[in-house]
């Protein structure tokens, strides 16, 4: 099984809702959500808790809860196969 789409839809949505100056913060979670929700759409038989994981953080993200969504993202990774829940910080 591969489930690439589903984790680099993770890591583009983590790279979004970074909390960095300047930004429009709720764009960016509108724009994570539509990615995160393509990604479960091609992924329907990815492990079932990294999908309940993405589902509970597209929630959290609806209200603007960007910590609680980042902090099950991340979780999410580590129910992947072949993923480690780190996910490297960018400059």
């Amino acid at each position: 099984m591969n489930h690439t789409s589903l984790d680099r839809a993770i890591c583009d949505a983590l790279a979004l809702i970074r909390v960095t100056a300047g930004t429009d913060l709720a764009i960016q979670a509108e724009q994570a959500r539509k990615c995160l929700t393509q990604a479960m759409m091609d992924s329907p038989d990815a492990p079932q808790q990294a999908l309940a994981h993405v589902a509970a953080a597209d929630e959290h993200l609806e209200y603007g809860e960007l910590m609680e969504a980042r902090m099950l993202l991340t979780a999410a990774r580590g129910y992947l196969p072949g993923r480690r829940a780190v996910v490297a910080a960018r400059a």
